[in-house]
């Protein structure tokens, strides 16, 4: 095999790496048109979805709620806010890795060390989740904000106003979960148990690749096999 044939297959090799690390969920423009494999999160008193929504505020990433057939994101920034631009919303074709756990704000920081929570945005020296609870007859979308040692509460908007509330749900990744379908019931029961997300239909020009399981052996296998790739190249090229 000549050096670019080892080239090709050392790049194959890392490329097939590095696929297991890709997130299987991602955030997408938001012009107004839902994605088909838009995150369902909520239901609102109309019984249409709730979606989670990311929006570019005064160089902070402010998680919010998207409403069906809206272009707008509501966001709580020391107050309500409703914006129409640079707006993403969260996409995946597995929900069934996300979970809702049932917490309080005094909670969360433990609910972390057992479980992966879902960070929605970006703050400078702060932590920003995702959060939900029944609120004025919705199954409503907000943001909860944590330092190293406390958390607030979960700030949603509602009627032109932000309210807080002290226990939610708060939102998890795993690779592992069982997917549900929001309802009517899933409103009544927001605030009891634990529920993950609804699952959406086929998903269409998804970028997102499923990330798989790997074994610690496995992981063992590829960095011995890609140093020796390595070392092929290396010798290779000195005969040159």
């Amino acid at each position: 095999m000549n050096v670019k044939g080892v080239l090709s297959v050392v790049l194959c090799f890392i490329f097939t790496i590095n696929a297991d690390f890709v997130e299987d969920y991602c955030w997408r423009d938001y012009d107004g048109v839902i994605p088909s494999d838009a995150f369902k999160a909520g239901i609102d008193r109309d019984g249409k979805p709730i979606y989670i929504g990311q929006v570019l505020f005064e160089d902070k990433l402010i998680p919010g709620k998207i409403h069906h057939d809206s272009n707008d994101i509501h966001i709580e920034f020391h107050k309500a806010r409703v914006l129409n631009e640079t707006i993403k919303i969260l996409c995946t074709s597995h929900p069934e890795h996300f979970k809702w756990i049932a917490t309080s704000t005094n909670d969360v920081l433990d609910v972390g060390k057992n479980h992966h929570l879902f960070e929605g945005g970006f703050e400078k020296r702060v932590t920003t989740y995702i959060g939900r609870t029944k609120s004025f007859d919705e199954l409503t979308v907000g943001k909860v904000i944590c330092w190293e040692t406390y958390c607030i509460p979960l700030s949603t908007v509602e009627q032109g106003q932000y309210h807080t509330h002290g226990k939610f749900e708060i939102l998890s990744y795993g690779p592992n979960g069982k997917a549900e379908t929001i309802t009517s019931e899933t409103l009544r029961k927001s605030t009891e148990t634990p529920t993950p997300l609804e699952p959406v239909g086929p998903v269409e020009e998804s970028f997102v690749v499923t990330r798989r399981s790997v074994s610690p052996g496995w992981y063992v296998f590829l960095v011995i096999g890609t140093a020796i790739l390595i070392v092929a190249v290396i010798i290779l090229v000195r005969r040159c």
